[in-house]
């Protein structure tokens, strides 16, 4: 397996916003309208995406990290191409003891979305009736994903402000023949580039 990489990967810079994704596909949107961002591929899945964030910080030392990836969505009020900015995350199947939420304020006119961070696809229904019990004051769609919450852990930890932005490529349950990834990324990659700086 091959470590997730970054694009300045020779010296530390300093850089306003970077852009983390899990995959160098689903960087592809972004990349193709914006060549001056500052891209890191971080990996999949918590461990790695924790990894590679630390590590892309560490290089780019920027003011603020935006996580932009691809989700399934957990309800019909999401579909495939729409794109939301995360404003809460937690890790599913985690004791309510342990699991933590990690919130961050609106920053775009975006669709508000709250994630669930899981490591198996499909992992996030099992967990959302106890999710939907807790009182969160509004009710908002609920996007699963496989990064967000450890991403959010090391950028609060680095003192790093923190956006997360996903594109819905699915609903959970969907065949994986049936998810519309590149429908996701393009959008993805349009709603990132029109972030203002």
């Amino acid at each position: 397996m091959s470590r997730p990489s970054s694009d300045a990967t020779d010296a530390a810079r300093e850089v306003s916003t970077l852009y983390l994704f899990p995959t160098e596909g689903e960087a592809a949107g972004l990349r193709r309208r914006r060549a001056d961002a500052a891209i890191a591929v971080v990996g999949v899945g918590m461990a790695e995406a924790a990894a590679g964030t630390v590590r892309a910080l560490r290089v780019w030392r920027p003011r603020r990290a935006v996580l932009c990836g691809i989700a399934g969505a957990c309800d019909g009020v999401l579909h495939a191409g729409d794109v939301v900015e995360i404003v809460e995350d937690s890790v599913a199947a985690l004791p309510a003891a342990y699991r933590l939420s990690y919130r961050t304020p609106r920053r775009t006119s975006l669709p508000a979305a709250r994630a669930v961070t899981v490591n198996v696809v499909g992992e996030a229904v099992a967990s959302l009736s106890e999710l939907q019990m807790e009182n969160y004051g509004t009710a908002l769609p609920v996007v699963e994903q496989m990064e967000g919450a450890a991403v959010a852990s090391v950028c609060r930890e680095l003192e790093t402000e923190y956006m997360h932005l996903r594109a819905i490529s699915n609903h959970i349950g969907d065949k994986r023949s049936e998810w519309r990834v590149a429908e996701a990324v393009e959008a993805l990659g349009a709603a990132a580039a029109a972030m203002d700086e």
